[in-house]
């Protein structure tokens, strides 16, 4: 199902309202959402994994996961797992490892056992050889004896020359007579005077000069100079050491590429369980079976709910249940046909994702492919001519389809749209597919063998909508309407209740006096 269906349907708010706890979560829901359906044994598991999250988060509702979660980053394995790798990427692994070690630790101790974690602990000891206990990592002198030696020199003559310095800078103070001289200072331009001692010091070097200031800094002697070449020489060896170094954590590190393999999909998969459960738990969703029939209990179009409840008016919470055969709704504009249709869409996409169904109990069939006829006019085709040619690029499609038809061939004329659209839900009763139509036509609500059903309609007492405001009258409508769903025994006529829900929404009496309606 493309991007503009999925808004169609509104499933691209429902899939704006999971939320992910880390960054490195965004790729992988991308992708999960992005995969057009898991096989039936890979769904099964799916939802244990995430039936089994949102036990612990029902029994312990703490931020625990959410936190643990949180501060894993993201690592690319084979980046870290090369002949030399980069300082940067062995800090990003050694700050995973330490934080996938605590999320491991909790895991097992929920007794989780759908996830294979590999035990890290020896990786990790090998980026701390200064046993720290912390995510950061540096190049230790500790990894070898010869870059402890090294390290040792440099530490030395660092600290001759931070000495020598201080003793030149004490010197030129006696000299100067300026003993609150520091190592680097400003002067503005009218400080002649002093400007000029400078100078003539050979204490100090101009550094930098502007329009008002000049800056001097501490000279350097020959024994600052002979110092610093030395550590320059210094560091030329020790990076020849780190580099060997590298090399052997290189050769130490790919020991674990295999395990790191498995730390990493396991936290994706994890982390997508984890984010599904909050999300089933935040919206009071079920975990469905998977069965040949569609049965929903307290069913919620989760885009339609949010909104209304937005408006303050109230969201009614159908049972559904239909046959895996044909089913024909009937029932007045705005009683809810559309949202249910949309409803049973977006079910049988979540479930083809494994995402729990915000419902209080569900069961339906993983579908191969969902098809909803409202689609955007094509290049040279009507919204009639683009609806049809869809319907036949869906007939084409292998395995078995749910066809949700709403108001089919309504852009043609009346005629001719009744009667194609009853042939169209005859031959769709006759296949292997489920179709769930919604209806105005008389013809298709007399098909016999066509599980029929009725949107109970508007209730005849309802509030005055006189003088009321836009606003006021769609609520007064929506209180009005019961969408629940009645079952008929026999085929029926489509309910006319158009000029009770103009009436409601202020169409002048004037004309509603004028219209007359043939039997």
């Amino acid at each position: 199902m493309n991007k503009q269906q999925n808004r169609l349907l509104g499933l691209d708010k429902i899939y704006d309202l999971i939320e992910v706890p880390a960054e490195f979560l965004e790729a992988v829901k991308r992708y999960k959402l992005g995969q057009e359906k898991l096989s039936e044994a890979e769904l099964r598991l799916a939802y244990q994994r995430r039936a089994a999250i949102i036990r612990h988060l029902t029994d312990s509702p703490n931020t625990k996961w959410q936190d643990l979660l949180a501060h894993i980053n993201e690592i690319n394995p084979t980046n870290c797992c090369t002949t030399k790798p980069a300082i940067h990427d062995l800090f990003e692994l050694k700050r995973f490892v330490y934080h996938y070690q605590a999320l491991r630790s909790y895991t097992l101790a929920r007794k989780l056992a759908f996830y294979e974690l590999p035990d890290l602990a020896e990786l990790f000891i090998l980026l701390d050889p200064e046993k720290g206990n912390i995510p950061s990592f540096r190049l230790s002198p500790l990894y070898s004896n010869a870059l402890q030696e090294l390290d040792k020199q440099r530490q030395e003559l660092s600290q001759r020359l931070k000495h020598q310095r201080q003793m030149h800078l004490s010197e030129a103070r006696t000299e100067l007579g300026i003993p609150e001289l520091k190592e680097e200072f400003a002067l503005s331009r009218f400080q002649t005077e002093l400007i000029s001692k400078i100078q003539h010091s050979k204490h100090f070097s101009l550094k930098q000069e502007s329009i008002a200031n000049l800056i001097y800094s501490l000279a350097e002697s020959p024994e600052t100079l002979r110092l610093k070449a030395e550590i320059a020489a210094l560091n030329r060896e020790l990076e020849s050491e780190e580099e060997k170094v590298l090399t052997m954590l290189g050769k130490e590190v790919s020991r674990f590429t295999q395990a790191l393999k498995t730390a990493v999909h396991s936290v994706k998969e994890l982390g997508w369980d984890y984010s599904l459960a909050a999300f089933a738990k935040r919206y009071e969703c079920c975990i469905p079976e998977i069965a040949d029939r569609i049965r929903i209990n307290r069913a919620r179009n989760l885009p339609l709910q949010l909104h209304l409840e937005t408006h303050n008016r109230h969201y009614q919470r159908p049972d559904l249940e239909f046959c895996t055969g044909a089913n024909l709704i009937t029932g007045p504009n705005m009683g809810g046909k559309t949202s249910i249709l949309k409803c049973i869409a977006q079910f049988a996409q979540l479930l083809n994702r494994a995402i729990p169904l915000p419902a209080d109990q569900a069961s339906m069939p993983a579908y191969d492919f969902v098809f909803y006829n409202h689609v955007h006019e094509g290049e040279n085709l009507s919204s009639f001519g683009s609806e049809v040619v869809a319907f036949c690029e869906a007939l084409k499609r292998p395995g078995r389809g749910l066809f949700l038809l709403d108001e089919f061939a309504k852009g043609t004329n009346p005629r001719e749209g009744e009667a194609l659209a009853t042939a169209v839900i005859r031959y769709l009763a006759a296949s292997r597919h489920t179709t769930v139509a919604a209806t105005h036509f008389t013809a298709p609500a007399m098909l016999k063998e066509i599980r029929q059903f009725q949107i109970k309609g508007i209730s005849t007492s309802s509030e005055d909508s006189s003088g009321a405001d836009l606003a006021e009258r769609l609520r007064q409508l929506n209180n009005a309407m019961d969408f629940s769903l009645i079952l008929l025994e026999d085929s029926k006529n489509p309910p006319m209740d158009a000029l009770r829900i103009a009436e409601l929404l202020g169409l002048p009496p004037a004309i509603l006096e004028l219209v007359t309606v043939e039997d």
